[in-house]
């Protein structure tokens, strides 16, 4: 019998009042952590339409205001809320959760000074994904290190069972004639090292691709090889960074 599916914090939080909503976020941040949103999250882009996920969005910018005693007018706070969906949407709700928990708790450091609250929360953004990166290379380190372990230490071989044998046995005495070719043999371990070398380099060679061509690759890794997927996801979220900040250089050398 399969398992049900696991409930996500967008499918927690739809169905509840503001209250209620306050008792499932304080649940969900106690337990949660940046390697479970790494490991399980639902990106937010995949979880439907930008004004259903900002309305739970708003959620929780609602619980962090009512725990740290911080009053923001309702449209002041729907426009956040849509400002961290745009900053969020290919990450989870999960991050948007574990920020201001982070904020709360000085996890995160202080951002640059900031007169206004909403500029202050979005200095916050790039220094939790900085701190994400960061959880992100740990893991894929981790998960390199096991691979090159069962490579060097692979599994010892079963005895093969008497009935496979037979099996084995008939077909090696059908092919009495076998027709001889040269042939590449095929290598298990040899398909295994491609794989750990491509995502070796992955970091630096995605750097060489063009905006369309990083897109096309993000789409074709996004089913069939999270590492790769999540490391070209950070490379279009470092790009969206650098053309922010120099932006906001241009700007400050035209004042």
């Amino acid at each position: 019998m399969s398992k049900p599916a696991q409930l996500t914090t967008l499918m927690i939080l739809k169905p509840c009042s503001d209250k209620k909503a306050f008792n499932e976020i304080a649940k969900i941040e106690q337990s949660l952590t940046i390697t479970d949103s790494i490991k399980s999250g639902e990106l937010i882009v995949s979880q439907g339409s930008k004004l259903d996920i900002v309305k739970e969005i708003i959620k929780i910018v609602e619980f962090y205001l009512e725990i740290v005693g911080k009053k923001m007018e309702k449209y002041q706070i729907q426009i956040l809320s849509g400002d961290l969906y745009d900053k969020f949407r290919n990450d989870t709700l999960e991050d948007i959760i574990l920020m201001f928990k982070m904020i709360r708790t000085g996890d995160l450091g202080k951002p640059p000074y900031s007169e206004s609250f909403h500029e202050k929360v979005m200095s916050y953004v790039p220094m939790f994904f900085d701190h994400k990166s960061a959880e992100r290379e740990r893991l894929i380190e981790i998960k390199k290190r096991e691979r090159r372990k069962s490579i060097n230490n692979p599994p010892a071989p079963q005895k093969m069972s008497d009935e496979a044998y037979a099996k084995f046995t008939e077909l090696e005495n059908r092919l009495s004639n076998p027709i001889k070719k040269n042939r590449e043999v095929f290598s298990i371990k040899g398909v295994l090292e491609s794989v750990d070398q491509y995502l070796d380099n992955l970091p630096e060679t995605c750097q060489k691709l063009s905006n369309s061509d990083l897109k096309y690759e993000i789409r074709r890794t996004q089913y069939n090889n999270k590492t790769a997927y999540e490391i070209l996801l950070q490379e279009e979220q470092r790009r969206k960074d650098d053309k922010h900040n120099r932006r906001r250089k241009g700007n400050k050398d035209e004042n």
